[in-house]
């Protein structure tokens, strides 16, 4: 079973998960937040309480680590660790993991309860 995109654009095409509500009003705050954002606990930037800004600020944030930089929350704010937030560092990390391995856990129960039902349906 195909998921359809709710979200669409007049013309029924499917609008870009990034571009949900974001307005560059939106856009640029969450630019301005994160070129902010520096090295330290104490260089750290608070989350947004906008939703549309947090979700942009969260994006840029997860592109920024997919490419090179490290970026981390810890609960205060986003920052990049320094010599100081080792330990930080470590429990983020070890977070992350574990959250992936839940992640993959639940999505290979859901392929064998998916397989057997079609082995069912043939």
């Amino acid at each position: 079973m195909k998921m359809k995109n709710k979200k669409s654009t007049p013309s029924g095409a499917p609008i870009p998960k990034q571009d949900y509500g974001t307005t560059p009003e939106e856009k640029s705050q969450a630019q301005k937040l994160f070129d902010m954002i520096g090295e330290g606990v104490g260089h750290a930037v608070s989350r947004p309480k906008d939703p549309a800004v947090d979700r942009r600020l969260r994006q840029l944030v997860s592109e920024a680590n997919s490419t090179g930089d490290c970026i981390i929350n810890m609960g205060f704010g986003y920052y990049r660790p320094g010599d100081d937030d080792c330990v930080e560092f470590e429990e983020y990390v070890a977070k992350e993991r574990h959250r992936a391995r839940e992640i993959l856990r639940k999505v290979n129960r859901m392929q064998q309860v998916y397989d057997r039902r079609y082995q069912l349906n043939e």
